[in-house]
């Protein structure tokens, strides 16, 4: 691993954004070197800052301005490089130092899952902390500066550390379509990692799921028959001129099947801002290869400033909505813009509503109901709210949904649903089958899915219930008349026409 220093300059942009720097008052002694008992990690933010992801650093001398020149701190990425402070930086006594780490030619975002290490000069580690999942807050000493980790009660940089209020739970509502059985797609691969994003389905049940780590887009088949999934096609993304890695974090797909990924930034530069859209037409004739966008649509002219880890992490489109448009999630201010793109590249924008949530990290829209789902990740809890098109705006009630019983507080930054009907002996009844992206790849999952049990076919199918479970209903009832080899979906003429002469 190869360490880069911050340049003075780079240093000085950083606190110009808002990190803080002890200066020594005026009759105070020149700083001394700082030792391992001095310095300490206080606070850590990941992910909420307008600004950025930072650390913050604490002098537990209270007597003592230190000098901090040639210490570092890094992230658990391997591929991420130390970020050195410059000769002359020092913390004031009983100070604090921050900084922002995804400023800068070597900057990087610190994710939900990850951890910061704090090195001396001479390359011996000091401190470090790790944190399971983004805080609606910060991630801080509690006490401030002596005490372990926690959740703190607000975001203090530069201040002292609050502990987390008692306060009243959020009141939710039960997620919609429990109880439900939630299961790993075992697809493998990348599907066994992280970075899994954005999920969308058509209409057609096929699922698209972008990975933001390696900018790639992953086509899904679903057999009905062996209720699996299998990935047929896969491409690497590009921006409209070939180059780039684009930061692929939402998915959707329109009524004419150009695929739409909402991106944060180019992960050749991941420490600028590029919140945009992208617009892709797949190939007829590839499986798999680059394929560079048709469109960017640049909203950062929408969304105002936002950091390099802090843009776009949804799209959606809503046919139903302005002649077709698209709600957009942005994950540094808890918004949904709700937008036209023309084909010429311009936006028009119809609506923004701010979210209660710290972050919009994914969005779903189901077209037989018209609801728009809003989701949170495991900052919030994977809570969601409801949304409908009222022939002017989308509006809410304000109910908040809990995440499913069954799931864990998983980093879910993609959510889609499909309706599809099934047949029964007594005619046939709606199911949805929903699609889950972990982006830490929890247990070695990216992909999760579940569906709902159809029980209005269910209560009025007596004994034999669903025709699409009547296997293991009719053999053993059928016993020496052999093995039945069931079609699906399932009527009554194609089960009668399986079964032999009585």
């Amino acid at each position: 691993m190869r360490i880069r220093s911050l340049t003075p300059g780079v240093l000085a942009a950083a606190l110009a954004a808002g990190a803080a720097v002890g200066l020594p008052a005026t009759v105070a002694a020149a700083p001394v070197p700082a030792t391992a008992a001095d310095i300490v990690i206080n606070e850590v933010e990941s992910n909420g800052d307008p600004v950025g992801d930072w650390v913050e650093l604490a002098n537990l001398d209270t007597d003592r301005d230190l000098d901090i020149s040639g210490w570092s701190i890094i992230d658990d990425d391997p591929k991420h490089e130390p970020l050195v402070f410059p000769a002359g930086t020092t913390i004031e006594s009983g100070g604090y130092f921050s900084i922002y780490t995804d400023e800068g030619p070597n900057g990087f975002g610190l994710g939900g899952d990850d951890t910061v290490t704090l090195f001396d000069a001479t390359g011996a580690q000091v401190d470090v902390t790790t944190w399971p999942g983004h805080s609606a807050t910060t991630w801080g000493r509690v006490p401030d500066m002596t005490g372990e980790f926690a959740v703190t009660g607000e975001s203090t940089r530069g201040g002292r550390n609050t502990a987390a209020e008692d306060t009243a739970p959020v009141e939710t509502s039960p997620w919609p379509f429990d109880p439900l059985t939630i299961t790993p797609v075992e697809l493998g691969g990348a599907f066994a990692g992280d970075d899994m994003s954005g999920v969308d389905i058509a209409a057609d049940g096929t699922a698209y799921v972008v990975n933001n780590g390696a900018g790639t887009l992953h086509v899904l088949t679903f057999d009905r028959a062996a209720d699996t999934y299998s990935e047929d096609r896969t491409f690497t993304l590009r921006y409209p001129d070939g180059a780039g890695i684009p930061d692929s974090e939402g998915v959707t797909v329109d009524d004419e099947g150009a695929v739409y990924v909402a991106t944060e930034r180019n992960d050749e530069a991941d420490d600028i801002s590029r919140p945009s859209v992208l617009r892709f037409e797949l190939p007829s004739g590839a499986d798999s290869g680059e394929l560079a966008a048709t469109d960017e649509y640049d909203l950062s002219g929408i969304t105002g400033p936002l950091s390099a880890n802090g843009g776009l992490e949804a799209v959606e489109y809503l046919p139903e909505a302005w002649g077709g448009a698209f709600a957009v999630g942005v994950e540094g201010t808890g918004a949904v813009h709700f937008v036209s793109f023309g084909a010429d590249g311009s936006i028009t924008e119809h609506q923004t509503f701010d979210s209660p949530f710290q972050g919009v990290m994914a969005l779903d829209h189901d077209a037989s109901t018209g609801v728009l789902r809003v989701l949170c990740d495991e900052v919030c809890e994977g809570r969601s709210l409801e949304m409908t098109f009222d022939g002017t705006e989308f509006v809410t009630d304000g109910t908040l949904y809990a995440r499913p019983e069954g799931m864990p507080n998983h980093a879910n930054e993609g959510f889609a649903t499909h309706s599809e009907t099934v047949e029964c002996m007594t005619g046939t009844t709606s199911r949805v089958r929903m699609l889950w992206t972990d982006d830490a790849g929890a247990d070695g999952v990216g992909l999760r899915t579940a569906v709902t049990s159809g029980e209005d076919c269910e209560s009025g199918g007596g004994l034999l219930g669903s025709v699409g479970d009547l296997a293991p209903v009719l053999e053993p009832l059928l016993g020496s008349l052999g093995t039945l080899d069931l079609p699906v979906p399932v009527t009554t003429e194609s089960v009668m026409g399986t079964l032999p002469a009585l």
